[in-house]
C-alpha cells in the first residue's frame, strides 16, 4: 500500500531497532552458510561425486544444492508451526541454531575416499538440514520486523533482513577469494573450502547471542494474550488462504529464482572458462557489498510507493538486462569486467527481495503468518532458486549458448507478472499498536 506522504513518519522505538538489527545479524550469518555450498561447489564436488568428467561432478555437485531448496518447504511447516504457535523467538532461536551446526558438521565430513558412498549421503543430508532451515529464516525475520515496526516504515525497516541475506552471500564470496588467493585451487580443492565452512560455528554463536535476548513481536503478543494462537496454522492455509498461497508462490519463484541464477556464473567462469577462481571471487566481493546496500533504498520505495509498484519495475528491468549480461558472460575478463557485468544483474537482486517478501508475508494475517509466508515462499523457492543454476547449467548445454539461461529468467518473471495480476487481500503488518484500526480487521487489496 501506499504512505500518505503528508502524514509524518512515526519515530522508532528501541525495539524496533533491536528486531531490524536481529533481522540483518540472522539473514547474514544463515545466507553466508546457505551461499558457501554453490559458492566452492567447484572445488568439493569431485571429492564427493568423483567422476571421469569434472562437468558431470559438477552438475551433480549443483543437483545437491539444490537438494537444499527442495527441503525448505519442510521447515517452512516445521518452523512456521513453532512461530505461530510458540512465538516468532523461538522459531529464529531454532533456525539459525540448525543451520550453524549443518555448516560445521560439512566442514568435518569425510571425502568419497575415506568412506565411499556414505560421504555424498551424508553431504545431502547435512544440505537438506541446511534447507530446512533456510525454510523459515528469510521470511520468518521479515515477519517479525514488520511486526514490530511503526507502518509507515515497516518495509524500509524489514529491508535489512534481505540485506543481511544479500551481505552474507557476498562475504561468503569474500572468504572464497581470499581463500582462493592464499592457498591456490590445489589447496582449496584438498582442505580450503573446509576452512570456509568452519567459520560457521562462531558466527551461529552470535546469532544466537542476539536472537535470544530478543521479545516477541507485539502482534504475535497480543493474540497470545486473546488466547487466538491457531492450533494447526497449516491446516487454515489451505482452508481458507489457498489463493494468496498460489499468489505468493508465483511472485516468489522469480524473487528466488532470477537472481540464483547468478550462483551458475561462478561455476561456469571458473569451471568452464578457467578463470582464477580468485578473481571472480574477487569481483563477487567487490561489487556486492555496494550492491547490498540497495536493498534499504528498495524498502523506502516500497513504504513510499507500494510493493506491487516496485516489484513489478524491477522484473520490468530483468527482461530488459538478463539477455545483454549473458552474452558479455562469455567475453568478461579480469575483475574490472567481471564487476561490470555480473553487478548490473546482481543489483536487481538487491531490489526485488524487500518488495517480494514484504508483499508475500502481509498476504497472511498475523495467527498464520509465519507459516503461510513460509510455505507460500518456499513453494516458489524449490521451483525457482533451486533448480536455477542447475536449469541455467543445463539450458547453455542444450543451447551450446550462454544466452541459454534467458529463457528461465524470462518464465519466471512471467510466472511472477501473472500472480501479480490477480487480486489479492493483503493484512498489513507492523501497524502501530496505538493505531486503532487493526490491520487484520480491515484487509484491504495493495493498489497498483
Amino acid at each position: 500500500m501506499r504512505r500518505d506522504p503528508s502524514v509524518p513518519r512515526e519515530p522508532l522505538p528501541p525495539a524496533a531497532r533491536k528486531a531490524a538489527f536481529a533481522g540483518f545479524v540472522g539473514t547474514f550469518i544463515e545466507y553466508y552458510d546457505f551461499a558457501l555450498y554453490g559458492v566452492l561447489t567447484v572445488y568439493f564436488s569431485p571429492l564427493f561425486f568423483p567422476a571421469d568428467d569434472p562437468s558431470t561432478s559438477l552438475l551433480t555437485g549443483l543437483a545437491v544444492f539444490g537438494a537444499g531448496f527442495v527441503a525448505r518447504p519442510v521447515g517452512g511447516i516445521i518452523f512456521g508451526r513453532i512461530g505461530d504457535r510458540h512465538g516468532r523467538r523461538h522459531a529464529l532461536v531454532a533456525s539459525v541454531l540448525l543451520m550453524g551446526l549443518c555448516s560445521t558438521l560439512v566442514a568435518l565430513l569425510p571425502t568419497y575416499d575415506s568412506i565411499g558412498i556414505a560421504a555424498p549421503v551424508l553431504l545431502v543430508l547435512l544440505r537438506l538440514g541446511q534447507g530446512i532451515s533456510a525454510g523459515s529464516e528469510m521470511l520468518g525475520s521479515i515477519t517479525y520486523v514488520l511486526e514490530s515496526v511503526p507502518r509507515s516504515r515497516r518495509v524500509f525497516m524489514a529491508s535489512l533482513t534481505p540485506m543481511g541475506a544479500l551481505a552474507g552471500g557476498t562475504v561468503s564470496s569474500v572468504v572464497a577469494a581470499i581463500l582462493a588467493g592464499t592457498l591456490g585451487g590445489d589447496a582449496m580443492t584438498s582442505y580450503g573450502w573446509r576452512i570456509a565452512f568452519f567459520l560457521a560455528a562462531p558466527l551461529a554463536v552470535f546469532a544466537l547471542l542476539i536472537r535470544s535476548r530478543l521479545e516477541d513481536s507485539p502482534e504475535f503478543t497480543e493474540i497470545a494474550a486473546q488466547r487466538e494462537v491457531v492450533k494447526t496454522p497449516l491446516r487454515e492455509i489451505f482452508r481458507t488462504h489457498r489463493r494468496n498461497l498460489l499468489i505468493a508462490g508465483g511472485i516468489a519463484m522469480a524473487a528466488n529464482g532470477a537472481p540464483n541464477t547468478a550462483i551458475w556464473f561462478h561455476s561456469y567462469l571458473v569451471g568452464e572458462r578457467g578463470i582464477p577462481g580468485e578473481q571472480v571471487f574477487a569481483a563477487s566481493a567487490l561489487m556486492g557489498l555496494p550492491i547490498a546496500l540497495l536493498s534499504p533504498v528498495a524498502g523506502r520505495l516500497c513504504d513510499r510507493f507500494g510493493q506491487r509498484r516496485v516489484l513489478a519495475a524491477v522484473l520490468c528491468g530483468y527482461l530488459v538486462v538478463s539477455f545483454p549480461v549473458l552474452h558479455f558472460i562469455s567475453r568478461a575478463d579480469g575483475v574490472l569486467q567481471l564487476i561490470v557485468v555480473m553487478g548490473s544483474f546482481s543489483l536487481l537482486g538487491a531490489l526485488v527481495q524487500a518488495p517480494a517478501f514484504s508483499y508475500i508475508a502481509e498476504l497472511f494475517p498475523a495467527r498464520v503468518r509465519y507459516t503461510g509466508a513460509n510455505f507460500g515462499q518456499n513453494i516458489g523457492t524449490v521451483f525457482g532458486s533451486g533448480v536455477a543454476p542447475f536449469v541455467a547449467a543445463v539450458l547453455v548445454t542444450a543451447t551450446g549458448s550462454t544466452l541459454g539461461p534467458g529463457l528461465w529468467i524470462v518464465a519466471v518473471c512471467l510466472i511472477a507478472f501473472v500472480a501479480l495480476s490477480f487480486r489479492a487481500v493483503h493484512y498489513v503488518a507492523g501497524v502501530d499498536s496505538a493505531d486503532p484500526a487493526s490491520a487484520e480487521s480491515q484487509p484491504a487489496p495493495d493498489p497498483v
